[in-house]
């Protein structure tokens, strides 16, 4: 062998020097390799033979040979994977996962041939993403059933490829037209894909297999955050396998980095906005759930010297409230929680000695700051519990709240480690008494004993008066108060309202006492007369919340109406006649008027004095012309008010003498609101107005559809049902009080409508005896024969009366008819006259031209006036008795034609006039 050896090398040698010697000859390549790889390239991989290959049993001592295919498999498709190969794909997919179990040399290449996945798949056509979409889903449920495999490098490199295949960086280097003709699948296809499949499920239940494992939970959570940021279909797969409960059990292990507590906080977070809130429901009543949270929280705050870990705790915080958002009886009372967050919303206010807050120290720092107005909302959510009644009271969180009520800038407090800016004490004392106003009505003992009614009208008066305040205006509860007062204004109000509202008299009469009626009136006074030329939200806020006050605190006394007085009356008529381009632009406008009409209806209404001076300053003008110009749903309210007023009895002649734009009077605009309510609901009507149906005289189509069924002994049948829904109750009740006959103002169709409406009261009374007839016949009950009798009689009754109406509603179109006619014939008469009497002067005109023109004829004319003027002329007497005797006729006389009853004097011109006086002045 050594010999052999030598021998080779020699020969080597030898060669390489005689080839050096006479140089390497020139040699030109014929052939073209790189076209016959390109050739081989282009060849479609043999999936069948591999798989073949793999599974066969007489090859499973080929490891090498197999290793290498696998490799192959990898380089071929090291851009990515094509979309219609994905069930060979998914077969040796599971092939290997079974190998790699008993021979750990396949893991390496399979790890391998899963990062590809990684890479987006390849389109060969552009119908493909269609038409494989189902095969893909099906590819992505399998993908993640892998996750089986019980070797943690296949676990992380299958969860690894998971993720970054949906992130939007994953992207290949290579340009968009190096594919060989293919094209990459979207991310937005493929993500829609992944949260289609059942690849959320999968991950889920991963996590009870990867307890141990914080890494692979990891990986798992990093997952499941990115598809509940993106899809809520991924989230209602997750809540199928009590998710809430999976994330929740290790959030408290063992983490240097912090990255899994932030990442699972960030993942309930999504599900908690974008889940099913029943089911969220009912995985989070757990004890143990909710101690794990706490746990967290706490171990939050113990360490929250950076800012980290600030932001963390409160994002803990975010994820408590919202839970308590979804399920307020979630165990927090409980476990102890709720208890240690009262005591954090109640600090640095109030002083404590409980070893939680002994250390803890507040920054002015903005996580810190974060973090008090996050406590505020929790405590706010947490009040929706009634067993929180009990923790709020001991934990004295009110008392810390209304600390916030006075005056800014606040003076400095001894004791405190640190102040808040000006910006964040104004933003926070605004958050202040927005909680209050939810949690002082479910805690209305405290509002004696810490003088609850002093404190507000105090800080209410700093809010009124003319002193400067700088405010900033920053904040969501500090929208348009920016170098004014008006934001803190609002909310004590709105403060003022939600403890009014509780109707408990004692409150009522500490803040009449204290004068809060007069204050509220002045203001509102003030600020109606200065904002007539424009009103914003605010603006609008405060007035209505100023008025919804005085309306609750003088609808029951009257006293407090007296208090209300002249100033209240003349506020609310202004208010009343705003017009409403001026309130927000038109779009506040009716909740304006709603607020002033409630407020007139309980502050004027009741008291004769009020109402005497209402009407004397024509309010009861403003409510009409409301009437005529506001739509449906605002008259029924103005007529339900006015209609209180005509109990006082100086009111009807002010509704008699009104008139509106366009000189109807209120009892024709009362005829036209009746039959616009009976084209609403369909009233069975003829062209003219006349009752169609004398069976149904009142009965809409709506009423007639609905079914008569048994009711309860309180449960109101539809024809009371229907005195709720329109104003035609309200229109027969201001006619009772007008009258029916000599009424001002009514056209010919208000008197057919009249006649209905005198009648209202006995058709709705038919209206429900029938309906009494047909329940006791629908429930099998037969009446004794004297209420058998009084029932037909009624109902007989009810028709005759219908047609009688009816015939009378004939009788006046026929009456009014028959006027027509006769102002007809009238008409005609006068047209008759004119036309004759221009004929007359027409022949006269003719005559006179003909006169004038021919001498014959005038001579003629002369000859047959003297004619007439004689034969007019008694019998001549003898005039020789007489001394003197006058000659009756005019020498001279020019006209031949008598003179009539009129003269027409021509005046003299004014310019003749003029000329003559400028001859004056220059003479």
């Amino acid at each position: 062998m050594a010999t052999l050896t030598q021998l080779q090398s020699a020969t080597q040698s030898s060669t390489t020097e005689t080839i050096t010697q006479n140089r390497f000859p020139l040699v030109h390549v014929l052939t073209s390799k790189p076209e016959d790889n390109v050739d081989k390239k282009q060849e479609p991989f043999d999936f069948e033979k591999t798989i073949k290959f793999l599974t066969d049993p007489h090859a499973s001592h080929l490891l090498d040979r197999r290793i290498r295919q696998c490799q192959k498999l990898c380089r071929y498709y090291k851009n990515g994977y094509i979309l219609k190969d994905l069930h060979y794909l998914m077969k040796i997919f599971n092939i290997l996962a079974d190998l790699c179990q008993d021979q750990p040399n396949y893991i390496d290449p399979f790890i391998e041939i899963l990062q590809n996945c990684s890479k987006p798949f390849l389109l060969d056509k552009s119908t493909d993403a269609e038409i494989y979409s189902t095969a893909l889903t099906a590819f992505y449920s399998d993908f993640g059933y892998l996750l089986r495999i019980p070797i943690k490098r296949i676990q992380k490199c299958i969860l690894e490829t998971l993720y970054k295949s949906i992130q939007s960086s994953n992207k290949s280097p290579l340009p968009s037209n190096n594919y060989d003709g293919l094209k990459p699948a979207l991310m937005d296809y493929l993500l829609s894909i992944q949260c289609n499949s059942d690849l959320c499920e999968t991950l889920v239940k991963t996590l009870s297999l990867v307890e141990e494992d914080l890494s692979l939970r990891m990986l798992i959570v990093k997952l499941l955050q990115s598809f509940s940021s993106k899809s809520t279909e991924c989230i209602a797969k997750m809540l199928t396998h009590d998710c809430v409960n999976r994330l929740v059990l290790k959030i408290n292990d063992t983490d240097s980095t912090g990255e899994f507590l932030f990442r699972t906080i960030e993942t309930l977070w999504n599900i908690l906005e974008h889940g099913d809130e029943e089911q969220i429901s009912d995985q989070l009543n757990s004890r143990v759930t909710i101690s794990l949270l706490q746990e967290a929280f706490l171990g939050q705050v113990t360490q929250s010297h950076s800012q980290y870990h600030r932001q963390l705790r409160n994002d803990i915080l975010v994820v408590c409230s919202l839970i308590i958002g979804l399920k307020p009886d979630a165990p927090f009372v409980e476990t102890g929680f709720a208890k240690q967050l009262l005591l954090f919303a109640s600090y640095p206010e109030l002083r404590s000695n409980s070893p939680l807050v002994k250390n803890f120290k507040l920054t002015a720092a903005q996580e810190d700051f974060e973090f008090k107005k996050l406590l505020f909302n929790t405590v706010v959510v947490l009040s929706r519990n009634p067993v929180m009644n009990e923790l709020m009271i001991d934990s004295r969180v009110l008392l810390a709240f209304l600390s916030y009520i006075e005056p800014l800038p606040r003076k400095a407090q001894p004791g405190n480690n640190f102040e808040w800016s000006l910006a964040q004490i104004e933003e926070l004392q605004l958050h202040a008494i927005a909680a209050l106003s939810i949690l002082l009505p479910r805690s209305l003992n405290e509002y004696f004993e810490y003088h609850v009614g002093t404190r507000l009208l105090l800080f209410y008066e700093w809010t009124i008066n003319d002193d400067e305040f700088q405010s900033q205006g920053n904040s969501f509860f500090g929208k348009g108060g920016r170098n004014n007062k008006r934001s803190q204004l609002r909310y004590v109000l709105r403060l003022f309202r939600s403890i009014v509202s509780t109707r408990d008299e004692r409150i009522q009469l500490d803040l009449s006492d204290q004068g809060i009626i007069p204050s509220i009136t002045g203001y509102l006074r003030r600020i109606s007369q200065q904002k007539t030329i424009h009103m914003d939200y605010v603006d609008l806020d405060v007035i209505c919340d100023g008025l919804f006050i005085l309306s609750c605190l003088c609808e029951l006394d009257v006293h407090r109406k007296e208090i209300f007085g002249s100033e209240g009356i003349e506020m609310l008529i202004q208010l009343l006649v705003v017009e409403s381009a001026y309130v927000c632009g038109g779009l506040g406008y009716h909740r304006l008027l709603v607020a002033a009409i409630d407020c007139v209806w309980c502050c004027v209404v009741g008291s004769v004095i009020n109402e005497d001076e209402f009407i004397q300053k024509q309010g009861i003008f403003a409510l009409l012309d409301l009437i005529a110009t506001n739509p449906k749903s605002l008259q029924n309210i103005v007529l339900g008010c006015v209609l209180d007023l005509t109990e006082n009895s100086k009111c009807l002649h002010f509704l008699m003498a009104w008139q509106g734009h366009k000189q109807q009077q209120f009892t024709h605009v009362l005829c036209e609101l009746w039959r616009d309510e009976e084209r609403e609901i369909y009233v069975s009507r003829t062209e003219k107005g006349v009752i169609h149906d004398h069976t149904k005289p009142l009965m809409g189509i709506l009423q007639q559809t609905v079914p008569i069924t048994p009711l309860g002994r309180l449960e109101p049948s539809r024809s009371i049902l229907d005195l709720i829904d329109n104003m035609r109750s309200k229109i027969y009740g201001f006619f009772c009080k007008l009258g029916f006959t000599d009424l001002p103002g009514l056209h010919e169709e208000d008197y057919v409508t009249l006649c209905i409406i005198e009648n209202f009261l006995d058709f709705k009374m038919g209206e429900v005896w029938q309906e009494i007839v047909a329940e006791l016949d629908m429930e099998g009950v037969k009446l004794v024969a004297p209420d058998n009798e009084a029932a037909d009689t009624i109902l007989r009754a009810t028709e005759e009366r219908g047609l009688a109406v009816a015939a009378t509603q004939n009788y006046i179109l026929e009456e009014y008819h028959k006027q027509d006619l006769q102002y007809e014939k009238a008409f005609y008469d006068d047209l008759i006259r004119n036309h004759i009497y221009k004929e007359k002067r027409t022949e006269q005109w003719k005559s006179f031209v003909l006169r004038t023109s021919k001498y014959p004829l005038l001579m003629a004319a002369k000859d047959y006036q003297n004619q007439a003027v004689r034969q007019s002329r008694p019998e001549e007497k003898d005039y020789s008795d007489y001394h003197t005797v006058h000659n009756l006729e005019i020498p001279n006389l020019s006209i031949t034609a008598f003179a009539g009853p009129f003269l027409q004097i021509e005046s003299t011109p004014i310019e003749l006039l003029n000329k003559q006086r400028q001859v004056e002045l220059t003479s």
